[in-house]
């Protein structure tokens, strides 16, 4: 599968910027991201963005199989996805504790959310890759 995936999350002033990498680390397998941009937008919040390969979201699948929500984020993906891409928002909090959170809407998780894309060659594939993140 050469299916990528972009995680996008933003620091504002008040959090530490460990602790919001710490949270990203949490639930994805941090090793196999490469930082691709930091831009500081006008608040003096940063938003990081981070690109890697499907199997980078290794732990997030293993921490969806252990809360049994499987089918729960296979909906939310298949219901955000536009031609060959899709995403999910996860709460930055819970998965600063280690847990996964699902967020409905970018303005759900109080200080924004962790975006994961997932990017694809074609449908099929982006199909596929759903179904990976998301089996039992």
């Amino acid at each position: 599968m050469a299916v990528k995936i972009r995680i996008i999350v933003e620091v504002y002033p008040t959090e530490e910027e460990e602790r919001v990498l710490q949270a990203i680390k949490n639930v994805v397998s941090y090793n196999n991201l490469e930082q691709k941009k930091v831009t500081v937008l006008g608040n003096n919040t940063k938003r990081i963005i981070f690109e890697g390969l499907l199997i980078s979201l290794s732990k997030l699948k293993t921490k969806i199989a252990i809360k049994r929500i499987q089918e729960h984020v296979r909906n939310f993906l298949l219901k955000n996805t536009t031609q060959n891409s899709s995403y999910l928002f996860l709460n930055k909090q819970a998965a600063y504790a280690g847990n996964v959170a699902l967020c409905e809407t970018r303005n759900e998780s109080p200080l924004g959310p962790i975006t994961i894309e997932l990017i694809a060659e074609d449908s099929d594939e982006l199909y596929s890759a759903i179904v990976w993140l998301t089996e039992g």
